[in-house]
């Protein structure tokens, strides 16, 4: 019975000092990310001011900043949690709370626990708005603003779009997300890089008929079949093409990034480039960069809670502030350097995510054992 009671005066205060050590930092965080996601609104507010022509008016620029909003968010959670972290573990170093912790006989990595909290709840929020809010969010937006751009409602630029499915490679005029295709070319090769058959038609439409059998059905087809010397033209008023194109997959591969999409669209796409032989590395690259998001945000703020603890245990609050947006620079310069260098080389994209990762994790251990 009285160990019973020493344990419950033992454990009373710990769960109180780890909730205020959370709450503060959540707190801090929270700031943080109205504070980016406010200075970034308006960057993009007025980067689009200045795209104003057609249809694209005003009250349009302001829907597509509140659609940018779930991007936004995405873009600054790892930047927001460690600045969030070093003003929110600097203001209780600088009312000497910390000090006061340690000599209770709370340990480092107790108080780096608690700190991780807001983190994680931060973290698993942008996992799901990058998920599952996100990739519609963002295709809409940029639908959207390239309809109100364009005098006609289409979704590419005026030189049109390429693409390849095996051996055949298309243009594409115009691609419209209603499901519609404007002045279809497709160039078939053999092994041998010879074109031997080409294909053009003025329209295709999509058709959605039921499930697993979707279709374009192309108007005013003209086909060549090359064989040798000889050439053969064939006219038709309408043809079924079979592909596993679809308007979605298509405005997706123009309007948005890989970044911007989510983990199982990354996963079918992977799939679905390699089945046709194509390069799917800047895919890859995305969905790597989605998958360890988390892992890279969490390795952030344990370089952000080592640096408390050591290089900037007497510093003030300008100074970690500025010492987060260094730490945050160097991070995304190596990430963005490693990551088209794995494109270039050929080494895994994992490798380009994971290395700035790793150097943060051992950064932050080191300045943490030397802490105590």
């Amino acid at each position: 019975m009285v160990q019973r009671l020493i344990y419950t005066r033992e454990l009373l205060p710990l769960k109180r000092i780890d909730y205020y050590v959370a709450s503060t930092i959540a707190m801090t965080m929270a700031l943080t990310v109205i504070g980016l996601l406010g200075i970034l609104s308006i960057f993009t507010l007025l980067n689009e001011i200045e795209a104003i022509r057609n249809n694209y008016t005003m009250s349009n620029v302001f829907l597509f900043v509140l659609f940018s909003l779930p991007r936004l968010f995405c873009d600054v959670i790892p930047y927001a949690a460690l600045i969030g972290c070093l003003v929110g573990l600097g203001i209780l170093a600088s009312n000497s709370e910390l000090v006061v912790m340690r000599a209770s006989g709370v340990s480092t990595w107790a108080i780096t626990w608690s700190a991780m909290k807001p983190t994680l709840v931060l973290v698993f929020s942008g996992l799901y708005v990058g998920e599952y809010v996100l990739p519609d969010v963002e295709q809409t937006a940029r639908i959207n603003r390239e309809r109100a751009m364009s005098i006609e409602n289409k979704v590419t630029s005026e030189f049109g779009f390429w693409y390849r499915e095996g051996d055949v490679y298309m243009h594409f005029d115009n691609v419209n997300q209603s499901g519609v295709l404007e002045r279809i070319s497709q160039y078939a090769y053999d092994d041998e890089n010879r074109l031997t058959r080409s294909l053009f038609a003025e329209r295709g439409v999509y058709h959605d008929v039921r499930e697993g059998e979707k279709y374009w059905l192309l108007e005013s087809v003209a086909i060549t079949e090359l064989e040798g010397d000889f050439t053969r033209t064939e006219h038709l008023s309408s043809m079924r093409w079979d592909t596993e194109l679809s308007p979605e997959l298509l405005s997706t591969e123009i309007l948005v990034k890989p970044d911007r999409m989510s983990i199982g669209e990354l996963s079918a796409k992977i799939n679905y480039m390699q089945t046709q032989g194509l390069n799917s590395g800047k895919f890859k690259l995305g969905f790597w960069r989605k998958v360890l998001q988390p892992v890279a945000t969490i390795a952030l703020v344990f370089v952000a809670i080592s640096f408390v603890f050591g290089p900037l245990r007497e510093a003030t609050m300008g100074m970690r502030v500025v010492a987060g947006l260094i730490i945050g620079l160097i991070f995304k310069f190596i990430h963005d350097l490693l990551s088209p260098a794995s494109m270039v080389f050929g080494f895994a994209p994992i490798i380009a995510i994971l290395i700035p990762i790793v150097l943060c994790v051992g950064v932050g251990y080191i300045l943490l054992r030397r802490a105590g």
